[in-house]
């Protein structure tokens, strides 16, 4: 089994890039991802993901660009999972939505709106990538992220 070792600060992501200082009682943590169980790395992922749509959301500019995260029970479960999406993806899936009730066209597409939002999604990459250029500590968390991700798949998600 493939084991990575990252140190992941205690603290969120927009602390460590805008320079504030750590107190001493604020010690980093070494996490061996390799060694997490299924539930501590669901854990991890969710940290991890808050700390970075917080910071991006905080330096975006735009409030439609920002990422919110939510439970939400898919139809047929009563299971409630986390669902992370930029408030752009969720307008435009609402105005399918509308468009569809009114006109009642056929079916509603509602997981492909991509057509609607190709510009949005190009100026969130593009903030994404100043904000990695501008803060190597928020490209490490990213990182960080895709390697617990990767540690979830590895466990069977």
């Amino acid at each position: 089994m493939k084991k990575f070792m990252l140190v992941i600060f205690m603290l969120c992501v927009s602390q460590l890039v805008s320079g504030q200082q750590a107190s001493q009682s604020e010690v980093e943590e070494i996490i061996v991802i390799g060694e997490l169980s299924k539930p501590a790395v669901r854990a991890q992922i969710i940290r991890v993901e808050n700390d970075i749509f917080s910071f991006y959301n905080e330096h975006n500019g735009n409030p439609d660009l920002d990422i919110i995260c939510r439970e939400v029970s898919l139809t047929g479960t009563r299971i409630p999972q986390r669902v992370c999406e930029p408030v752009f993806w969720t307008k435009a899936r609402q105005r399918e939505t509308r468009e569809f009730m009114h006109d009642f066209a056929g079916i509603a597409d509602l997981e492909n709106v991509s057509d609607d939002v190709i510009q949005e999604t190009e100026e969130m990459n593009r903030v994404y990538a100043e904000l990695i250029q501008q803060y190597p500590s928020f490209g490490e968390a990213l990182l960080v992220l895709q390697d617990l991700k990767a540690r979830l798949e590895e466990l069977g998600n």
